[in-house]
């Protein structure tokens, strides 16, 4: 399978991708009716529309973040978790076995899989201020990372299975995986000697902690809203499934919670949010009091990640948000600092 290209900073038109979607279509045996770009983020998601009403979904997985190992790791994974009753889109093989087929995006070449439609809408997009409808999905959200949680600490990965650590270097190391916050264009210089500080006391904080099974595993690692498909209710409440697993990896379970709870920051249900969450969690799995304290360690971890993902792209809409997210991450990167919880 031909290797993608190191990534561009020109992404592909809509029709390009719509074209490589029809081209791609083929390799799982499918005549779209028709095609439709839903997000031009990093991966680029598409709805494929199929005779009888039925829908696939396609990604066009975003070049130079995943190798073609990885990118299998992951599906095994979802797998997995589907099979342990975790609610996720089954992953769906090509007519030659594999789940990813290479293909050429506008001037990119891109791997391409697909999986099960979900019925339903997100709980609100990756970096929106959790609303009151989705503040009250919480304890069910909990129950989710609950559930990963134990699959993930029962789970014997294959020998070949390679995904990221979201560990002290992956987060806030020289080079973190999401980009150096620190250097982000357009801080001050006082939030760039905040985010210096912080980034030096939570690589100290985060050294520290145990990186054993029983609190560091298998995690979605991205666990926003808008990674959380609410279908239809059922009687008081909805049934949520989790998708997008493309920053999964190796990581702290509080880490996980922290990442969910990050949309209520600057909302008014944030201590009920959490609380709910926290609850919802401990149905599924333990969550000792200690790691519920690491909660607020991991949100401000959260706050200088998405400063940094942001930094390298300023391609995207949400680049724009840009000033008031580092200022966000410095309010709370100062509480960290001088008081150590929110």
């Amino acid at each position: 399978m031909p290797t993608p290209e190191p990534p561009t900073n020109k992404p592909p038109t809509s029709e390009q991708c719509i074209e490589a979607a029809t081209a791609a279509c083929s390799q799982w045996g499918l005549q779209p009716q028709s095609i439709e770009v839903l997000n031009e983020s990093e991966n680029i998601v598409l709805d494929i529309g199929l005779r009888h009403g039925r829908h696939r979904v396609m990604r066009l997985h975003r070049p130079g973040y995943n190798t073609i190992q990885e990118l299998r790791s992951e599906m095994v994974w979802v797998e997995a978790l589907a099979a342990a009753g975790v609610p996720v889109p089954k992953p769906l093989a090509a007519l030659d076995g594999n789940f990813y087929v290479a293909t050429k995006v506008g001037s990119q070449q891109r791997y391409v899989g697909m999986i099960d439609w979900i019925d339903g809408a997100a709980l609100g997009g990756p970096l929106d201020p959790a609303t009151a409808d989705a503040t009250v999905h919480y304890g069910q959200i909990g129950e989710l990372a609950g559930r990963i949680r134990t699959q993930s600490a029962g789970w014997e990965a294959p020998d070949w299975f390679v995904r990221r650590r979201w560990d002290a270097d992956g987060l806030v190391g020289p080079d973190p995986v999401w980009g150096r916050f620190w250097e982000a264009d357009g801080l001050d210089a006082g939030q760039r000697s905040l985010f210096i500080r912080a980034r030096e006391q939570l690589h100290q904080e985060l050294d520290a902690l145990s990186v054993e099974p029983d609190r560091f595993g298998m995690i979605h690692a991205d666990l926003h809203l808008g990674n959380v498909m609410a279908s239809a209710p059922t009687g008081n409440s909805k049934t949520l499934t989790v998708i997008d697993f493309d920053d999964a990896g190796f990581g702290w379970y509080a880490h996980e919670l922290a990442v969910a709870l990050h949309a209520t920051l600057d909302t008014p249900d944030y201590e009920e949010a959490k609380s709910a969450m926290v609850a919802g969690y401990r149905r599924a799995h333990r969550l000792d009091d200690d790691e519920v304290r690491l909660i607020d360690t991991f949100l401000t971890v959260r706050c200088l990640m998405i400063v940094g993902w942001l930094n390298d792209r300023p391609e995207l809409d949400f680049y724009k948000l840009l000033p008031d997210l580092a200022a966000q991450a410095a309010t709370i990167t100062d509480h960290y600092l001088t008081v150590g919880s929110l």
